[in-house]
């Protein structure tokens, strides 16, 4: 009869251990093409942000300052860039720290550079879930109102 009361390492020598998971050449290149992407995505990003922060300058300065609406379009173009920030900045570092990692062989860059990553799918999801959440309110919003329009006719 077979114990089943081991450690899961038991009969495993240091040979199986060295034949886990192997870094070809082949996914190096796949993270350099990975990382030269997400630089040109980060760029983007950035000039993206520029040009909101531009239009918040310029909607700021050509608003009325008696009218509350000038200040409502700079807040709401400062949250945008805001929010448009953080996954340029998790994409820039991703592909920084990935590319110094392949270029030194940095294992912690590597590490660090993927902690980026996730950070930016982590903070893509949020921001997604919170978008699904008011389009849902939105809908519901519309719906009621269109039916209080049906009860006044």
């Amino acid at each position: 009869m077979e114990d089943l009361n081991q450690p899961l390492d038991a009969g495993l020598s240091s040979e199986a251990s060295e034949q886990g998971l192997k870094i070809t050449d082949e996914i190096r290149g796949y993270w350099r093409e990975t990382a030269n992407w997400a630089l040109f995505l980060a760029v983007l990003m950035f000039i993206l942000i520029g040009f909101v922060l531009i239009g918040m300058l310029a909607g700021g300065l050509a608003g009325n300052s008696t009218d509350g609406s000038a200040i409502v379009m700079v807040l709401f173009f400062f949250l945008y860039a805001l929010l448009l920030f953080f996954p340029a900045w998790y994409y820039y570092k991703f592909s920084s720290l990935t590319k110094q990692a392949l270029n030194q062989g940095d294992n912690n860059a590597l590490e660090d550079g993927f902690d980026y990553l996730k950070r930016f799918y982590r903070y893509m999801g949020i921001l997604i879930i919170a978008l699904m959440v008011f389009y849902v309110l939105f809908l519901i919003f519309g719906i009621s109102m269109m039916a209080n329009m049906n009860r006044n006719l």
